[in-house]
């Protein structure tokens, strides 16, 4: 029985190796289709909503297969919920044109500069710390719409200043903070990790082609891509392969890679990006429209201050 009044599938399903057996693979497909069956007839029945999480991470023939499953439900009144990351937010549709129109985006938006500036105004006086609102201002300018990255730039300035505990007596934070220093600290703790992983590639090897950079350093072609990309200085946004290339162009001394190595290079990060550990790859590559994704905050603003890690 369906005891709770939403239903959750997560995104990230495997299919299930294949049997050995022929007669064991035609059990298993009837008794599939048999729950298939038993579980949208009491989506029908109940009106139950059905949210699918993580719909960007299934595959498109996976993610066809599903929308056509519940199509017949959908069209009966039944409410499903895909979640997806923003610019995968028309997926259902392009995996099955009937489903256009019949698809409504809700958009969950970033955190914007005024609530931002909150967290600092209330969490400061917290600790006794007065904070000056040009402080607040400026870390939210930075914090590339995360709540997250603000609290990290007001513990950086808590460790700064000493400050560990609420403060006896009351103090004014100093505003004359160097904030750059505060974000290149905080994007080394925030970003180093996931960009190591796509700087390395799927596997390291040691004959990849190593070219030579303007500033006389050298670097192979995934390191080349993720300083091109710096070099762009990034928010959360997609960006078109001509720009990037232009700023591969521009960093490069000679030996400019061809416009299919670097896209290969895009799908191999992505793909990295996607099997990471964290619930949101910070990066995603439409090969057909030859288009990048910086999908996390956290990634965008290590591109924007890792500077001393890229390079």
């Amino acid at each position: 029985t369906l005891e709770a009044s939403v239903l959750v599938a997560k995104g990230k399903g495997k299919v299930a190796p294949k049997s050995t057996s022929r007669r064991t693979r035609s059990t298993s497909r009837t008794v599939a289709t048999s729950k298939s069956a038993q579980c949208l007839r009491l989506l029908r029945e109940t009106k139950t909503p059905l949210i699918i999480d993580d719909f960007h991470y299934i595959e498109r023939s996976l993610q066809a297969q599903i929308t056509r499953t519940l199509k017949p439900i959908v069209f009966e009144g039944v409410p499903v919920i895909y979640l997806a990351i923003p610019h995968r937010r028309f997926d259902a549709v392009k995996v099955e044109r009937e489903m256009n129109g019949r698809i409504h985006n809700i958009a969950v938006p970033m955190w914007d500069e005024e609530e931002l500036i909150e967290i600092a105004q209330l969490g400061f006086p917290l600790l006794n710390i007065r904070p000056h609102f040009d402080t607040s201002q400026r870390l939210a300018k930075e914090a590339q719409g995360s709540p997250h990255l603000m609290q990290e730039f007001c513990r950086k300035i808590c460790f700064l200043s000493d400050v560990d505990e609420a403060a006896n007596p009351p103090r004014q934070i100093n505003p004359g903070f160097q904030y750059d220093r505060i974000y290149r600290e905080v994007a080394q703790d925030l970003g180093k990790n996931i960009y190591e992983k796509l700087a390395r590639g799927p596997r390291q090897r040691s004959d990849r082609l190593q070219r030579r950079l303007k500033n006389g350093k050298t670097a192979d072609i995934y390191k080349v891509v993720l300083i091109a990309l710096a070099e762009l200085r990034p928010g959360v946004e997609t960006i078109d392969y001509e720009p990037l290339r232009g700023s591969i162009r521009n960093i490069l001394n000679d030996d400019l890679p061809q416009a299919h190595e670097v896209s290969r290079v895009l799908e191999q990060m992505a793909k990295i990006s996607a099997t990471d550990e964290s619930s949101v790859p910070v990066i995603d590559y439409e090969k057909d429209e030859r288009r990048l994704n910086i999908t996390d905050p956290l990634f965008a603003f290590f591109l924007r201050w890792g500077r001393n890690v890229i390079e």
